[in-house]
């Protein structure tokens, strides 16, 4: 569900749990999940803190369309970028990825996908 500029938070919370529901499926597919639930995040934490685009955009020294790609998953927020934003509105830096820590969602290796386990752990 494409979030609109007014989503409410219920919206966005409905559309992180979605991404989160979808995990798994493939690495490719992960690592879309990730930028979409750190986009989510972003907008909610952004709404709360009642902060524009422009303005916080502003502040971590990026265009507020950068910014608006970053809230729709479109493009990956670099890390400085992410500890920017995370001073900039008061939050730790798992905050953006926390939906993810709390489902407790991992991403494996291939390997360990498949099944194979590692050497020091054969010998155990």
């Amino acid at each position: 569900m494409p979030t609109r500029p007014n989503s409410s938070l219920e919206e966005i919370n409905t559309s992180i749990q979605d991404q989160v529901n979808r995990w798994s499926v493939s690495d490719i597919e992960n690592q879309e999940i990730f930028s979409k639930v750190v986009g989510l995040q972003l907008k909610k934490i952004r709404l709360i803190r009642k902060k524009t685009q422009t303005r916080l955009a502003n502040k971590i020294d990026v265009t507020f369309q950068q910014l608006q790609k970053y809230e729709k998953g479109t493009n990956e927020c670099r890390l400085i970028n992410l500890l920017k934003l995370s001073e900039a509105l008061d939050v730790e830096l798992d905050y953006f990825y926390k939906p993810l820590l709390e489902n407790n969602l991992k991403f494996l290796t291939k390997r360990e996908r498949n099944g194979y386990v590692k050497y020091n752990e054969q010998i155990r």
